[in-house]
């Protein structure tokens, strides 16, 4: 599979997206006279991005490390916790293990299939994170920071009302490919760039091998898709990929839009 420039931002680009990120986040917080932003880090490269535009944007940052003893990888926690420090950023760390013990005691899981169990359990990790961001923001009249990229968010690969749940997302414009280039630029620890993605949701679980491809792979296809709008064929053909992988992809996106839109309203009545 042969790069694609379109994905490919040189030191000037790079410039540029810090630049308008960093007034963006700063900007946002002015306008809703909040105190500054809250933000959960995992020890991966989007949260670790996110972490460093948010302290370049000059606003007051909290950041939330919420482990999930026995599953999160203590070097996870370290690396976010280290960060934290290197940045002078103020963190806290909770581990959400007792919250998920209470879901699992109160819910009559025994009535569904033990993958569906581990699948919504998953999922309710995600949601327990979202309800600590934003107690601390309520508590601290703060802004909560996404910290999901652009293949993330095109393909659904968020859990609505978990992750997904936040007031803005800095990065959510910039494909997975795009924020490692970042995460260069603005001096992400190499050891926290070169880590295999993973949402951390069950043992053994990765990015890439639940997606069924690399972020790469998907990268260049969705720019074939998305940005330059070439049919499902005409990708598969340019990109001398399995066609059967771009429909997939292609199908995903589709089945996820609603995980990106206000949820719709049932109209009543005919409004002007």
């Amino acid at each position: 599979m042969k790069e694609i420039a379109g994905l490919l931002l040189d030191k000037k680009e790079l410039s540029r997206c810090k630049k308008v990120i960093e007034e963006s986040i700063r900007d946002t917080v002015k306008e809703c006279s909040c105190r500054g932003v809250v933000l959960g880090i995992s020890g991966g490269v989007d949260s670790a991005v996110v972490l460093k535009l948010a302290h370049g944007a000059g606003v007051d940052v909290h950041a939330l490390i919420m482990p999930e003893e026995g599953m999160t990888r203590e070097r996870d926690v370290e690396d976010a916790m280290r960060m934290a420090q290197d940045l002078g950023i103020k963190y806290s760390v909770i581990k959400i293990n007792p919250i998920l013990a209470a879901l699992e005691s109160a819910f009559p899981w025994s009535d569904f299939p033990a993958e569906k169990k581990r699948l919504s359990l998953g999922n309710a990790k995600a949601r327990v994170r979202m309800v600590l961001n934003y107690l601390a923001a309520n508590l601290d009249n703060r802004l909560v920071l996404g910290t999901g990229n652009r293949t993330e968010i095109l393909l659904g690969y968020a859990t609505k009302y978990g992750d997904g749940g936040v007031d803005m997302q800095p990065i959510g414009d910039l494909y997975k490919t795009q924020v490692l280039q970042m995460a260069e630029y603005v001096g992400v620890p190499e050891r926290i760039i070169r880590k295999v993605p993973t949402a951390g949701l069950w043992k053994g679980q990765t990015d890439e091998g639940e997606l069924g491809a690399s972020y790469r792979e998907m990268d260049m296809i969705l720019h074939f898709l998305v940005d330059r709008k070439t049919t499902v064929s005409k990708t598969a053909k340019e990109l001398s990929v399995d066609e059967k992988v771009v429909e997939r992809l292609s199908m995903r996106i589709a089945a996820n839009v609603h995980k990106i839109k206000a949820p719709p309203v049932t109209k009543l009545f005919n409004q002007a």
